[in-house]
Formats: C-alpha cells, structure tokens, sequence
C-alpha cells in the first residue's frame, strides 16, 4: 500500500514538474516549436511571399545546425493573407485559435500586418513584421513588431529629394495601406517644404487601365510625378509604360516597386532615370546570400531588403526562444530589450513602438536596365 502511494506521488510530482515547464515557456525535447505565417502565396504580390517562405528556408537551414535546435521540430504553418487585411484576419484566427501558435510571422503588406494585429494583440501572440511599412503599426500593440523601417522614413527622403527639384507634384497611389500611409506622410512634408500638390489621384487595387487619372495628372502640367502602387510590381511597369504612352514627360519617381526585376521588364526603356526609394539591402559582407538564394530557388528575391530582414526575423526570435523559451511575453520583453542585432541588413534594435531603429532607406535609380545608388 505504501509503495503504490509513494508511486502516485511521483507521478503527481513529475506531472507538476511538467505543467510549470510547459507554462513558464521552456521548451521540452519533444515539444515542436510552432510558428505562423501570414503573406500573400497568391495574386499579384505572391513574389513577396514567395520571397519570405524562401527566406526563413534558409534560415531554418542554418539554425537547425545548433546543437540546441538539431533535434527540435520547428514547425511553420504558412497561411495565405492576399495582401489584404481581411483575409490576413480570418488567417490569424486560424492560426491562433486553431493551430495554437505563440507567434507569427507576416504579414507582408501593410494591410496584412494591421488586419491581423488587433487578434494577436488581444490573444498575446508575437506578430513580427518584415516588409510593413505603414506608419499605423507603430501603434498596433505591444506584441506587433517589424525590422522594416516605417513609411515616415522614406516620406523623409522622398520629400527632401523631390523638394530639391520641383515646385510643382503629382502624386498617384493605390488605395492601399501601404501606399495610403506613405502618401498621407509624403504629401505633408512636401507642402511643409513649400511644394504645391497639383495632383493627387487614387486608384482601386486590380487596375489596368490607368488612361483617365493620367490624362487628369497630364493636365495639371507637373514638374514631376510619384507613382506609389502598394500590391503588384507588374501594375508598377504598366502605369510607367501608360504614363509615357500618353505623351506625358515628366520626369518619374517611385516607391520600392520600381527595383524589382519584373517592374524593370515590364517597363523596359521607360525605366530608364527612374528614381525610387528603396530599404539599404544586404550589407556588403552578406551579398553572398543573395547568389546562394539565385542558386536554391533559380531567381532573386522579391526585393532584396525584404529578404534579409525575413533571414533576420528567423534567427532573431529563434534566439530569443532559445534564451527564454516560448513564453510569448518573455520573448516580448526580450525584443524590447535586445541587444543591438548584427543583421543582413544592419545592426538594429527594436524601439518602444516594437520599431527598428538605426536602419532607413536610400535613393536608387535605374540605369541601362539595372539599380544603382542615386545622389542628388
């Protein structure tokens, strides 16, 4: 009799043993580590998507050779948010009220990342962002982070190059979060510097036929125009390619779209002098990935800014799982405090906002079909 209570004493005692581990974060040998995934997979922006799944393959790839990952399951669950808010949503819904993950990777655009982040913020599940820009994540909540800097920091750019220049600016962007987000910011800073808008048109997502707004810009004579599309790099070569088709001459700027290789082509000889503002890129020291991503997966990345920085977010929360454990509050208050990262992309940290810090954009133009730095 005595020896069965001491048995089912000991086993009372393991079972607690267990519950504290399991609740104080700390992962078991057996215990998979499960992390979520909202992007686009399909559509227009998929190449973003694509780009990031890509990215944390080769992260994975890498972190698995620790000893302390070699043996644990690290599981991502990959959901398709179609660069939009509400699908991004039903998404994390999924994620976290079924498939019980404490973190998410994503979203990819803006409206994904603003979509999901009301859920997360409420469940206390890490929603880590690497490519949204929208300056309304700064406010999303205490769970919401990004190593990609805020729209605010390519307005800043953008307005001093354009203000350097021009007196008078036409301003064209998709009713998007991203692109509505940098273009509340652009605008404000531009008439701040005494530019008057002399256009300022919006188009619905899935446009192909821009001829109206253009010929509506054309009439307003601008020194220049800024082209901000938000979800599709072929829309960015498309409006080019109309814009010039028209007769209209005025000299083009863009968001981030106009580096990708599919933008270029579309474009062709109308990309020639563009000018953009893009995030810095892999580092010089990390310009190796770049040919070991073209050699895996047979084509560049999406963006190459996007890349390193989803390369980054992998090996960054995999750190702080391994110094905390799962906990998603500890993980929270790690990247709060953590030390500043030596990434693909630059050394930064995450500000009170769950912002990165020291890491912005800079000017690029194209140049005999390529993208070179660009100094005013």
């Amino acid at each position: 009799m005595k020896k069965t209570i001491w048995i089912v004493i000991v086993i009372v005692i393991i079972a607690v043993i267990i519950g504290v581990s399991k609740d104080s974060g700390v992962i078991t040998d057996n215990e998979p580590i499960r992390i979520g995934f909202i992007g686009p997979l399909t559509g227009d922006a998929a190449i973003y998507g694509e780009t990031e799944k890509n990215a944390i393959t080769l992260a994975l790839e890498k972190i698995k050779k620790e000893e302390y990952f070699a043996d644990r399951q690290i599981d991502i669950i990959y959901e398709d948010g179609k660069c939009a808010g509400k699908e991004a949503a039903t998404a994390a819904q999924k994620l976290i009220n079924v498939d019980k993950v404490k973190f998410i990777f994503g979203g990819i655009c803006s409206g994904e990342t603003l979509g999901a982040a009301p859920l997360a913020e409420t469940s206390g599940v890490i929603l880590f962002a690497s490519f949204s820009s929208a300056p309304a994540i700064s406010d999303a909540g205490d769970f919401i982070f990004r190593n990609s800097p805020s729209d605010i920091d390519a307005a800043k750019l953008d307005a001093e190059v354009l203000a350097s220049k021009y007196k008078k600016i036409a301003i064209i962007s998709e009713n998007a979060e991203y692109s509505q987000g940098l273009r509340k910011a652009l605008s404000d800073l531009l008439v701040a510097k005494g530019v008057t808008i002399v256009s300022d048109e919006t188009y619905a997502a899935n446009t192909k036929d821009f001829r109206t707004i253009l010929t509506k810009v054309k009439s307003t004579n601008p020194d220049a125009i800024y082209f901000n599309p938000g979800t599709s790099p072929a829309v960015a070569g498309l409006i080019l390619n109309q814009t010039r088709d028209l007769g209209i001459k005025s000299p083009a700027y863009f968001n981030f779209f106009m580096g990708n290789e599919e933008t270029i082509k579309i474009a062709g000889k109308n990309a020639e002098g563009v000018i953009f503002s893009d995030g810095i890129g892999l580092t010089s020291e990390n310009k190796n990935l770049l040919e070991e991503y073209k050699n895996r997966f047979g084509s560049s990345p999406g963006n190459e800014y996007e890349f390193g920085a989803a390369y980054d977010r992998t090996f960054i929360l995999l750190s702080a799982i391994k110094e905390v454990g799962t906990d998603p509050v500890k993980v929270k208050d790690y990247l709060y405090n953590m030390p500043e990262y030596k990434g693909t992309v630059g050394s930064y940290r995450f500000d009170q906002k769950g912002d990165m810090t020291l890491v912005g954009y800079s000017s690029y133009l194209i140049k005999d079909g390529k993208k070179e730095a660009y100094k005013p």
